[in-house]
């Protein structure tokens, strides 16, 4: 016969591991990418620092709560046109990563992050998040464009992360609902 412990105790148990698996789902999408980005972009090392760094807060925030999981979701989203276009850019212009501070590779990344902060911000403020979820969707945006960018060298990763954390307040500011 089970008792009141016990059974209290299985149900904090699965509860757990339930929450494990659905921050573990992030790994099936982050770690192909990552790899990609490693064999594509010649910088193993720098982008599985970020990918370590973009798995870690991934399994954090969605294990944390329901608006972790949704910066994730948000912020990869945001993140991907600008990853998309620094894997295609160092694609096609190696010579990018010798490149100074500000380079067209700066300029190609901080245009496509802007657009894709623009709607992450937007859709922030139309859903009310609060500012825990805007910045930790803010925060795995600049990480996935860092990471398809990290190819151009640090031209690359100035102009993906600027561009996504000014196109996410600009529309944070300019879309704000009146109080």
């Amino acid at each position: 016969m089970v008792n009141r412990e016990q059974l209290k105790r299985l149900g904090l148990r699965a509860y757990e591991v339930g929450r494990l698996r659905v921050a573990a789902r992030a790994a099936w999408i982050l770690v192909p990418v990552v790899l990609v980005c490693m064999l594509e972009t010649g910088e193993r090392e720098t982008c599985a620092c970020l990918g370590v760094l973009l798995l870690g807060a991934s399994f954090f925030l969605r294990w944390r709560d329901r608006q972790g999981a949704d910066s994730v979701r948000y912020g990869l989203l945001a993140g991907a046109l600008p990853l998309l276009a620094g894997l295609a850019v160092a694609r096609a212009a190696p010579a990018c990563a010798d490149a100074p501070i500000i380079s067209v590779c700066t300029a190609v990344c901080l245009g496509v992050g802007v657009p894709s902060g623009v709607w992450l911000g937007a859709r922030l403020v139309r859903g009310s998040a609060p500012a825990s979820t805007w910045l930790g969707a803010s925060g795995i945006a600049v990480l996935a464009a860092s990471l398809g960018c990290a190819g151009l060298g640090i031209s690359g990763l100035i102009g993906a992360g600027a561009g996504v954390v000014l196109g996410a307040a600009s529309a944070k500011v300019l879309l704000r609902a009146p109080t």
